[in-house]
């Protein structure tokens, strides 16, 4: 199978090895028709799909807008024309209006009426940090759905179209918060009208109004006499009645916005016994200062600054600490544990804190131990820590966030590759630091990281700007194992890219050689052989001039992966080679069981079979009873694979046997997807054709659903060979083209071959003997330029089939 050291991918628990249900979000399935052939992909079960309930808690208290949310109602009630997309725009000046709450409060109130979910997602469009663009968006939204990571697509356009095709048929609310701009918005519109769109936005988003026919809400401040309702239902049961005129005088000082109006009233709340007239004065006093310090600003947004320093400059010394701190955040929320690290405190003071915070409004819980900014607060809290922190202070803050997401990550991956360590051995967690969150187990710190990932991005990012450059290398290398195991590539390499460029500028060879080795592996797993190779040899000359034995046999045996990976069985060999002979002079068996292992697949690959089985027995012997099964089973794959193709095919079923029970006990599903295929050829081999076509549409099923074409594409050029065995060579040519596409987009000519040989010969069986010329011709001429043993056998085997002349 090879490589799968660095990457333990888990699924729900299974038992047993032969079960037609598989792990994950499989849903999607293969089938022949009947009739034409034909390969299908459809949603087999809809119960099977995620019904994603992502909205945000309900606004307590929310108070007015029925005008607005009968026009929503009424919308509703004719979206059966077509999909609608409701923007709810406000006027100029419109921050703090109360987009956010409205959007949310109604969907809150219909929900039921989507039945197959609700989507959401702030797209920040007006944070200090980048916005969320509709690729990432999109990435995001596929993954509630269901789709794995290595299934989305690269370009946001394919993942455009996939994800309208997941939403047709469906009943589904999608709320797209914060949006800035229409491009944004538009990859994210469905193409069905059982949906419907809300999107909260300052701008009035006319091009999406004209192009795609969205229903405009203007969403003005609130009428005064709301504004006061909100006033006394927030400040209820903590002050006794406040007189009228004062109330509307307040109002107005805060521009009657909600956002303003709640912090307000939280600050007259927590003083009962002042009278609201001098609550006033003193929000006056902050009016005209402010006025005085920015007199080209005018409008709302005067109100809402005034408002937030008048709430600002109550809080105490610590609390108002704690709150210019947060805006230094560079991700979109932050745990109980972070804030304590940015501010320096205990985590029980980090904690009392924030309630303070969130009890005046400043910051919001958005779950249990976590809080958030609103855009507006952000932006403020930003602007305070700039001007009542030292650039010591605030370069301490920083520094001090970033080693303790470091820390912690490097806590969450020894949990999570205890099995191989792997990338925590270029930091490993300190035991016992305080302040860690708890990543005790697998499935702890699965769930930090999973919760934690849009932070750690940006950690990483600021880290980089922050000129932290160790952090800047340490966190990507550290990411790299549990997010490609979730995310696609393509958004682990900028990050890798951005850490190879820390370590060049602090000239750190073994940060270097450390992302190098990771950046191979990534494009390994993108099937790109070439780059693959490149990362590897660059990773192994820094390794080599900063003399770390670790990383230098770490970039030799990814160097023979990827060398495999294009064939290049040789020069593999010598690779693994030489990563075992230093892994053994200095006893370093995890590299001595992963050589040996890449080393048995090679010279499997080039047909040796003898030597491919003494290294496996030489691997077994390495092990512990009951050590790594992960390599265990992969060693158990390499034997059944040698057993079948040296016709021991009773041995071969045991040894498949054994490695698919080890897969899903290990919860291992790459393992899951390859021994499922072999497991499928073995059953073709043994004339079980019909067991076969069960094991491969899991295999097939498998590979979709982790994206992985090389699987996916083996196990549809099996199945194309198990319809022949049936009779059924019509059929099989279906799957046969298919699996052709699939390796052709992989760029994958060894198995290009394969597949247009096993083509070629259904075509046969249909009678069509010139396309079957045809396609065996290409297979020549590809063939002709690889010289191992095993390619110039079937070189040979297709030649020898070709008609005379």
């Amino acid at each position: 199978m090879g490589g799968a050291e660095e990457r333990d991918e888990r699924s729900p628990d299974r038992s047993g090895t032969t079960r037609s249900e598989m792990s994950g979000n499989a849903w999607d399935v293969v089938q022949a028709r009947d009739v034409t052939g034909g390969i299908h992909f459809h949603h087999a079960d809809r119960a099977l799909g995620p019904s994603p309930r992502q909205l945000p808690a309900d606004v307590r208290g929310f108070v007015g807008r029925q005008a607005a949310l009968d026009s929503l109602d009424d919308i509703l009630a004719r979206s059966a024309e077509g999909s609608q997309t409701v923007v709810i725009s406000a006027i100029a000046g419109s921050a703090g209006v109360g987009k956010t709450s409205l959007a949310t409060h109604w969907a809150h109130r219909v929900k039921d009426r989507f039945p197959d979910g609700q989507l959401h997602i702030n797209l920040r469009g007006y944070d200090a940090g980048p916005p969320v663009t509709a690729d990432q968006a999109l990435e995001r939204f596929l993954r509630a759905l269901g789709v794995a990571p290595g299934a989305i697509p690269d370009d946001p356009e394919d993942k455009a179209a996939l994800y309208r095709s997941l939403l047709a048929g469906r009943r589904m609310l999608i709320v797209l918060d914060n949006a800035a701009a229409v491009r944004q918005v538009r990859l994210l519109l469905p193409g069905t009208a059982s949906c419907m769109v809300l999107v909260t936005s300052r701008d009035r988003l006319s091009g999406l109004v004209a192009r795609d026919g969205a229903h405009r809400l203007d969403l003005d401040v609130l009428p005064e006499d709301e504004a006061v309702r909100l006033l006394r239902d927030s400040t209820w049961g903590h002050r006794g009645p406040d007189p009228e005129p004062e109330l509307i005088q307040l109002a107005r000082l805060c521009a009657r916005l909600p956002l303003a109006l709640r912090i307000a009233a939280e600050r007259a709340a927590a003083r009962p016994h002042m009278p609201l007239s001098e609550l006033i004065s003193d929000l006056q006093d902050e009016s005209f200062l402010w006025t005085a310090l920015s007199a080209d600003e005018e409008g709302d947004g005067d109100a809402v600054h005034t408002v937030f320093a008048w709430s600002y400059r109550a809080l105490g010394g610590e609390a108002a600490r704690m709150f210019r701190l947060l805006g230094l955040h560079p991700g979109p929320d932050f745990s109980v544990h972070a804030a304590a690290a940015l501010a320096g405190v205990s985590t029980v003071t980090a904690r009392r804190l924030l309630d303070s915070l969130a009890g005046t409004h400043l910051i919001s819980a958005s779950a249990y131990d976590r809080f958030q900014f609103h855009d507006l607060l952000r932006a403020f809290a930003f602007e305070q820590a700039v001007n009542d922190e030292t650039p010591e202070g605030r370069e301490a803050a920083v520094r001090r966030l970033c080693e303790w997401y470091l820390e912690a990550m490097a806590a969450a991956a020894e949990v999570h590759d205890a099995q191989y360590a792997d990338d925590w051995h270029v930091h490993p967690a300190r035991a016992g630091l305080p302040g860690l969150p708890d990543v005790s187990d697998y499935e702890r710190a699965m769930a930090w990281f999973t919760v934690e990932t849009d932070n750690l991005v940006a950690v990483s990012r600021t880290a980089a700007e922050a000129s932290l450059h160790e952090v800047a290398w340490k966190l990507p290398a550290l990411l790299r194992t549990p997010f490609l195991d979730r995310y696609p590539v393509q958004g682990w390499l900028p990050m890798a890219s951005q850490a190879l460029l820390a370590a060049r500028r602090s000239e750190d060879l073994l940060g270097q050689a450390v992302t190098l080795v990771g950046m191979s592996i990534a494009h390994r797993q993108a099937h790109r052989v070439t780059e693959a190779v490149q990362h590897s040899r660059a990773a192994l000359a820094a390794a080599r001039q900063v003399d770390d034995a670790w990383q230098t046999i770490a970039a030799l045996v990814m160097l023979g992966h990827a060398l495999r990976l294009g064939r290049r069985l040789d020069e593999a060999l010598r690779s693994y080679q030489e990563a075992l002979d230093i892994a053994r002079r200095l006893r370093l068996r995890l590299w001595i069981v992963w050589g040996l292992i890449g080393r048995a697949e090679a010279l499997l690959d080039a047909g040796a079979h003898s030597e491919a089985r003494e290294c496996v027995a030489a691997t077994l012997r390495e092990l512990h009873e009951g050590e790594s099964p992960g390599a265990r089973s992969e060693c158990l794959w390499v034997e059944a694979t040698i057993d079948r193709e040296t016709g021991l095919l009773a041995e071969a079923d045991r040894h498949i046997g054994q490695a698919l029970h080890l897969a899903y006990e290990t919860r291992n599903v790459i393992y899951q997807g390859q021994c499922e295929t072999e497991l499928g050829r073995i059953c073709l081999a043994a004339g079980r054709a019909e067991d076969g076509l069960a094991a491969l549409q899991r295999a097939a099923s498998i590979g979709r659903l982790l994206g992985d074409q090389a699987m996916e594409g083996a196990a549809l050029d099996m199945t194309g060979l198990a319809y022949q065995a049936l009779g059924r060579a019509q059929e099989a040519v279906q799957f046969h083209r298919f699996a052709v596409t699939e390796f052709r987009e992989l760029g994958d000519d060894w198995r290009v071959a394969g597949a247009l040989e096993n083509l070629a010969a259904a075509l046969d069986r249909t009678g069509d003997p010139s396309a079957a010329a045809s396609h065996r011709r290409e297979a020549v001429g590809i063939l002709q330029d690889y010289t191992d043993a095993r390619a110039r056998a079937l070189c040979s085997a297709v030649t020898a089939r070709l008609p005379a002349g």
